[in-house]
């Protein structure tokens, strides 16, 4: 009987939960030198590393014109500089999280290399966060760049005199800056260039110039990035099913739309459906009345021209269906259930709504699009069978149901629901605001509109955790608009509520919120 030896590392004694750290001994020159005069830099660590990425997680401010050249050999790390470096000046190597130990990858956190060519090491800092100016969400991986040219056009010609990237709370901090004013902008800078020279660019700013010097108690900014409204108006994709259901999506929202045949005929259709977005356009039962169509598509600020082609019959038989309905409602609300097609008629006696083994009279039914609504005396805390016959409910291309279906509902006790009622106090009582209540997961649930000192209230409100969101609405169009750095115009100001709103069942809230 034979057997082999298998390598393992020992097990027992404690976890090493220590980074790398750099060593005095081989470090040349020492982290926070000065009168540096050298073509390199070597860093000696206590142990064995690993540096991820450096052409991606390493850089200099301030910038460097070439590329540096990083060798790792044993526990020394040589920079090769490849640059002529300026005189009188403090440069910091940011590494970030770059450098772990070889063994476990405990990472040296936010590690910074510090050396001047001058006298003495600049000691001027800055610092802040970097959030989307929307969502408020912060963004990391995110330049944020000073520039002693203080020029609006400068983000677009040079590359910054200091930077550094956010990390994942959308922090930053800029540190040993010489003393001087500094135009302070955020970029996610697309193509890695330094530059903001492309339309798709998020970009973020101050008003201000920021003055660094020794009576600078505190230099802290948020910025908020955004967006040029740069996307044109298009017909982005088209797609015609049989029998006459037509989809179009669009590059951008649209508010008002046509449809014609080149010779200015109306396109024949019998239900039009746009989403929640307004960038998606179904029209049902179209009849083109021809092989291939050439179609004139008009919105608030394009006009374009579309092959359709007649789709290949096919099979319908089974595709009207049946999608969902919510298992509990509202004692107050009908009774909602979705199809995937346009509903065209009703058999109302092919319906039936149970209680226990009762029927309970339908008092009405109506439909709209997709969603067909039974209206019926409910009791709270109550549970509730219905049950939809085969032919009970025709769509639009004459298709009825094929399949018995069926369900359970519950409705809801009044005491179930909590309610919110928020006091505003606005600066500026001529501004409209755009209120939204947001659940867990950041979806709209709610909105309303106020201007001036308003109190707004939602009722009927499911137990949970909420947020608040507030817009600006400087041009009164029901919507967020974003900014135009060139154009001197700022996206429209979002204001969160500072804590969470935690409705209960059978409770009343009240916040008040100076905006």
């Amino acid at each position: 009987m034979q057997s082999c030896a298998q390598i393992a590392a020992p097990t027992g004694g404690t976890p090493d939960t220590s980074p790398p750290f750099l060593d005095s001994i081989g470090t040349i020159p020492l982290n926070y030198s000065t009168h540096f005069e050298g073509d390199k830099l070597v860093l000696a660590f206590n142990e064995y590393f690993v540096l991820k990425n450096p052409k991606q997680t390493v850089f200099f401010s301030p910038n460097i014109e070439n590329e540096p050249e990083f060798v790792i050999k044993g526990k020394t790390l040589t920079i090769h500089l490849n640059n002529d470096l300026k005189p009188n000046t403090t440069y910091t190597v940011n590494f970030g999280d770059a450098i772990s130990d070889y063994t476990v990858g405990n990472a040296l956190p936010d590690f910074k290399f510090v050396f001047s060519t001058g006298s003495f090491i600049d000691s001027m800092n800055t610092s802040g966060k970097v959030i989307d100016a929307l969502s408020g969400k912060p963004q990391p991986n995110v330049l944020v760049m000073l520039y002693e040219n203080t020029q609006d056009s400068v983000v677009s010609k040079e590359r910054p005199v200091y930077y550094a990237i956010t990390n994942k709370e959308g922090k930053y901090s800029l540190s040993n800056i010489k003393k001087g004013a500094y135009k302070l902008f955020a970029l996610k800078d697309e193509n890695r260039n330094f530059l903001y020279d492309l339309p798709n660019e998020q970009i973020g700013t101050i008003d201000s110039i920021i003055s660094l010097d020794e009576d600078t108690v505190t230099s802290y900014h948020i910025l908020s990035l955004f967006t040029q409204d740069y996307i044109k108006q298009s017909v982005t994709s088209k797609k015609f099913e049989y029998p006459g259901k037509l989809t179009l999506t669009f590059a951008r929202s649209v508010e008002h739309w046509n449809v014609l045949h080149t010779d200015s005929v109306p396109l024949s259709y019998t239900k039009s459906e746009m989403n929640t977005e307004r960038d998606s356009l179904v029209l049902w039962g179209v009849s083109l009345g021809k092989e291939k169509a050439l179609l004139t598509i008009t919105t608030d600020t394009s006009t374009e021209i579309i092959n359709v082609y007649q789709p290949t019959p096919k099979s319908l038989k089974e595709e009207f269906t049946f999608k969902n309905s919510g298992r509990s409602i509202d004692k107050k609300a009908p009774l909602s259930i979705e199809f995937n097609r346009p509903i065209s008629s009703v058999n109302q006696n092919l319906i039936s709504i149970i209680k226990d083994t009762t029927l309970v009279a339908i008092d009405s039914v109506s439909f709209v699009l997709k969603s067909l609504n039974l209206y019926f005396s409910k009791k709270e805390d109550q549970t509730y069978k219905y049950q939809l016959l085969p032919n009970s409910v025709e769509d639009i291309f004459e298709f009825s149901l094929t399949d018995t279906v069926a369900g359970v509902i519950s409705v809801k006790k009044d005491s179930y629901f909590g309610s919110f009622t928020l006091k505003a106090f606005p600066k500026n009582d001529s501004v409209s605001y755009l209120l939204y209540l947001l659940n867990e997961e950041g979806k709209q649930v709610k909105s309303q509109k106020f201007m001036g000192e308003s109190s707004v209230s939602f009722l009927r409100l499911k137990p949970g955790k909420y947020a608040l969101k507030a817009i600006e609405d400087v041009n009164k169009n029901g919507k967020w608009d974003t900014g135009d750095y060139y154009l001197k115009k700022k996206p429209e100001p979002v204001f969160f509520f500072p804590t969470q709103i935690e409705i209960r069942s059978n409770w009343d809230l009240t916040e008040n919120w100076k905006l």
